[in-house]
């Protein structure tokens, strides 16, 4: 058998046409793929919706001290407020300029990605800035009151003392 031989040639033509079809395939399936994820992402991302219609249900979340945003959009997933995308998730906090402080939170299902975002971020600052007063005690399971005295008229005094003018 030389290589002029026209089985040969024939079945070598036929296995080379076989091999690209793969080949061809598998990237046209690779590139598919890719541009499903890249739909699912940036939908995720531009598409701020809620995970159920109103009123929805309340929910409540904690975050701790040093908690990352991966973390606190894996917990937002667990508890059905947002989609399975903890990627999206950090780049829209990070265009949101979200600033996540610790403390706890009720959030509703029928809130949108971005409003659980703003939410916790303006939550958060009203928090910090009252744990700064000293209004609240920041060690609290709750938000309240440091320390909150009475004064001789019956008027309560939230956070200090009666001192403090």
């Amino acid at each position: 058998m030389t290589g002029n031989d026209p089985v040969r040639r024939t079945t070598d033509f036929i296995a080379g046409l076989a091999f690209r079809a793969i080949i061809i395939s598998a990237l046209i399936y690779a590139v598919l793929i890719g541009i499903s994820m890249a739909y699912r992402f940036g939908h995720g991302l531009l598409y701020d919706h809620a995970m159920e219609e109103e009123p929805g249900h309340d929910v409540t979340i904690t975050i701790t001290k040093g908690e990352d945003v991966d973390t606190i959009a894996e917990d937002l997933i667990k508890l059905g407020l947002i989609d399975d995308n903890v990627r999206g998730y950090k780049l829209k906090s990070k265009l949101y300029e979200a600033s996540y402080e610790p403390g706890t939170y009720t959030l509703n299902t029928s809130m949108t990605a971005g409003t659980i975002i703003a939410t916790l971020t303006e939550e958060g600052k009203k928090n910090q800035e009252l744990e700064e007063k000293n209004l609240i005690d920041a060690d609290a399971p709750t938000t309240e009151a440091a320390t909150a005295e009475t004064d001789e008229n019956g008027i309560t005094v939230i956070g200090g003392n009666m001192s403090d003018g």
